[in-house]
Order: structure tokens, then sequence, then C-alpha cells
């Protein structure tokens, strides 16, 4: 195949965007158009110069000069034109949220794979290029390991482009069945962003209140990642008054991700109310500014050129169906945590039994919970000789990592103890640096530090502290406890 041959089903306000998208691509031609208002689809045809204007959408299936269709029209409408365009051979990248229900979303990926064709959700957000930047940023460590991401979603009275009233129509009708277009429709984009930089989603809890009956602001909504320690929280607000630079949807988004050792952020998304380049990052005591592309629609380039690619069999589609589901499971979660006033899991969403499923999750947690303070209280006892024989091993080797710059003249013996199994050390300090002895503990020590092995091994191995070891009762200190935090600085802890 030469070009990938494209035509557009429903030509409204975003597929402005999507038009733009396609010029200039070496591997794809817009070459067809159709919209329920056929006037539509015949001016925008004129304005791109694009050949073909279809009376009918079965009449753009039944051409064989079309690959790959971009489906563009409101929410309710992607299951049946995307499965139709998939039965008749096309290639589909559908505009997010990909359907309304999940059983819908089934249909439509069962359909892709029984075709052999690519189905694609359409989310400019994944490849908006300081998102992008950020993801690799994040893979590269710039700020360790990732634990939240704090999302700002802004929207104003004025600034923009004018929006057709047809597009509020559709809009205001989804919004009578409880999917808002700030966390349903637009959230969408959050929950992607979120989702590129953290991962798939567990749980979610939301507030949503209405603006004058129309907008789903303000509304809060929180979430944690699968895989544990990971947290997002998303915030809505809409401003009448508020005037947004923009040259595109009156609205704008930044993003903060906080990390073991370091902060990110992008300041900018759909418009520019914050200036300055558009990609930070705060680590080591100073901030490294990025510059990438800020023009939002090139987010709509990059989705365009990675459903080309895909198509043609050079990369991954992404957001795939797979992944659009997960998506859009979110965005119903998001939904249904609001209507319930409590948590709820996403797995729920696919359980014949969500109360109970709810109830088991809540159950797990709670156990969770109390057998790590219950783990506190006990001082970490019974940890297991696997532990014990990991912490000689690692005790044994602190000569290697003693700095002796740290130390500050600090001379004498130094006790440790394994408070749950038998292990006691004299590490020796002086100018000729560490030595480690294993047997009895010194008898003229400067201070002794008491700890479980586990807790030992975490400090030494870096996913503890001594600091919060020390805080949480975990370690105790004989002597002064001032000489004994210099233990940090000395072994690098």
């Amino acid at each position: 195949m030469a070009k990938l041959r494209v035509a557009f089903a429903g030509c409204g306000r975003i597929s402005d965007l999507h038009a733009a998208a396609y010029r200039g691509d070496p591997d794809a031609e817009l070459l067809g158009l159709y919209d329920l208002d056929g006037a539509a689809a015949a001016r925008k045809a004129a304005e791109w110069g694009v050949p073909r204007v279809y009376g009918g959408y079965g009449e753009l299936l039944a051409d064989p000069g079309i690959d790959a269709v971009e489906v563009l029209v409101p929410q309710l409408g992607h299951e049946a034109m995307s499965v139709a365009a998939l039965r008749a051979g096309k290639h589909v990248s559908v505009q997010k949220p990909m359907a309304t229900s999940l059983r819908s979303a089934d249909r439509m990926i069962a359909a892709a794979r029984a075709s052999g064709k690519l189905l694609k959700v359409a989310e400019n957000y994944v490849h908006y290029p300081p998102i992008a930047l950020a993801r690799r940023l994040l893979d590269s460590g710039a700020i360790g390991d990732p634990a939240t991401v704090r999302i700002k979603m802004i929207s104003g009275g004025t600034g923009g482009w004018p929006v057709p009233d047809s597009t509020w129509a559709w809009r205001l009708r989804e919004l009578a069945e409880g999917r808002g277009m700030n966390t349903f429709d637009h959230g969408h984009h959050m929950w992607a962003t979120a989702w590129a930089l953290l991962g798939d989603f567990e749980k979610v809890s939301a507030w949503i209140d209405q603006t004058e009956g129309v907008v789903d602001s303000p509304a809060l909504v929180m979430w944690a990642h699968e895989g544990g320690r990971r947290f997002g929280q998303c915030e809505f607000h809409y401003g009448k008054e508020l005037a947004v630079p923009s040259r595109y949807y009156g609205n704008d988004e930044w993003i903060d991700v906080s990390g073991s050792r370091g902060i990110l952020v992008i300041r900018r998304c759909t418009a520019s109310i914050l200036e300055g380049p558009a990609v930070g990052v705060y680590a080591g005591g100073s901030w490294a500014w990025h510059e990438a592309e800020t023009d939002w629609a090139e987010g709509f380039r990059l989705s365009a050129r990675n459903f080309v690619a895909a198509a043609l069999g050079r990369e991954e589609p992404r957001p795939s169906g797979e992944e659009g589901r997960r998506l859009l499971a979110m965005d119903l979660a998001v939904a249904k945590s609001d209507r319930e006033r409590r948590t709820v899991w996403l797995a729920e969403l696919d359980s014949p039994f969500p109360g109970l499923l709810a109830a088991r999750a809540r159950r797990a947690e709670r156990r969770s919970r109390a057998a790590f303070f219950a783990s506190l209280a006990r001082g970490g006892a019974g940890e297991g000789s696997a532990c014990a024989d990991r912490a000689r091993e690692l005790t044994l080797a602190l000569p290697g990592r003693f700095r002796a710059g740290a130390a500050g003249g600090l001379s004498g013996e130094i006790g440790l103890a394994f408070s749950d199994c038998a292990g006691s050390f004299a590490l020796r300090v002086g100018s000729g640096g560490l030595e480690v002895a294993e047997g009895p503990l010194p008898g003229s020590a400067l201070f002794t530090v008491r700890i479980p092995s586990r807790a030992w091994v975490e400090i030494l191995e870096g996913s503890a502290r001594l600091e919060t070891a020390y805080l949480r009762g975990r370690l105790r200190i004989e002597g002064e406890v001032t000489q004994a935090l210099r233990l940090k600085d000395m072994l690098g802890l």
C-alpha cells in the first residue's frame, strides 16, 4: 500500500484538527468526507481540498478506494459506525471516549479482531509533545520513583474558538445521561495523561458538582494506580468570568508529578495561561527546564501519524482498542463514584457482583493496614532467617560504603544488634576507616543501634529511610541520638 487512504465520518468542530493532521503526511491522504449535514461536509471538502463527499455512510463504506475511517461523531454513534467500518474492511480511529459502556467497547474490539483490521482511539494528549517528553524523563529516572500525579483543568467563560450550537446540543444530552463534558468527555484526556505517566488505574473516588446545571464543575477526582503507592488527583474548575488565552477550546491544563527525589511539571496543554518553558524538573536542589512543541494541535498530528503507521504495520496503536477500554472504565468509574458517593474499584465494572467485589477489596485493605500497624507494634519480630542472613551480609559490607569525610573526626566503637534474631556487631570508626566485627556488642560504645533485621535491610538497600524507622519505633538508640544520626551520612543512607 503506497498511502493510507482515509475518509472522515463527521465534520464537526474537532474535524478541523484531524484534517490539519493529515496535511503533508507522506504516508496518508484524506480522500473523503461524510456528515449528516451534507452542506457542512461540502464546505469542509472545498476548504480542505478533499475530492469526495458522500451522501450516506453506507456509500463511504462501499468505496473500495478508502482504507481507513476516522469516526468523528458524538459518543453515542461510535459503536455502530466503528463496527460497520471494521466489517467493511476499513481500519478505524474513533474519537474518545470510544463508547459509553464497556459492553459497547467489547463489541467494537471483537469486530476489530474478527475483521483483522486496526481499532485505535484518537487521544491527542498521549502524543502531545510535553507529555511524551515527561514520560521519557520519568523513564530515565529524572525524579526517582514517581509517587503522585496532580492535574489542574481550568475552563473559562471567554477565550478559544467558537463552538457550534450543534456541538453544545449533543454535549448537553450527554450531561443529562450522567456523562459530563468535563469529567467524562474532557476527563478522558486527563485519565489518558495520568495513564501515560503512571500506568493503569485500580480505584477512584470522585466528587462532582454542577455550575448553572450545565458544567460539571467544580469537581475533584482522586485515584490509585495499579501496583500500589502511586496516586493521582484532578481538579476541574470553571470560571464564568475567566478569560483563557487559547487558539482552540477555552480551557487549559497543567500537571505535576512528584517522585522520590524530584518533581516534574508540565505547564500547559490546550492554552497558555502559564508562560515559560513547557517542562521542568526539580532535582538535586535546582530546576532544569526543557522546551517542547506546545501547539495543542501537534498532539492530533502525532496521534494521526500513529494511526497511519499502525495501519501500515509499522508501530503499535496508542491507545489501542483494549487500552481505550481501560480508559473508558476510568471514565465510568468516576461517574459511578460520584453517583454512589463511595470509592469504586475499576474491576467492579466487569464483575457480576460489583458490591461483593468492592466489599472484599475494602476488607483486604483493612487487613493489610492492620497487619502493617501490628508489624510496627511488634518491632518487626519474626521476620525470618533469610532476612537475618541478608542483614548480616550487608552489615559486613559496610566498610565499602563508609564516607570518611562525613565522619567528622568521630572515633570509637558503635554497637549494632538485630532485635528479632541473634546477631550483633561492633563497628570501629577511626582515621583508617571503618571496620566491622561480628560478635559481642562493644562494652564502651559511643552508641548502640537496635533494629529488626528486615528494617536494616530495607534501609541499606534504599527502600526505607533511617529517620522513618527511628520515628516509627523500629530503630532504637542507646546513647547520644545526635551522634547516632551521623550514621546516615557516614554510610550514605
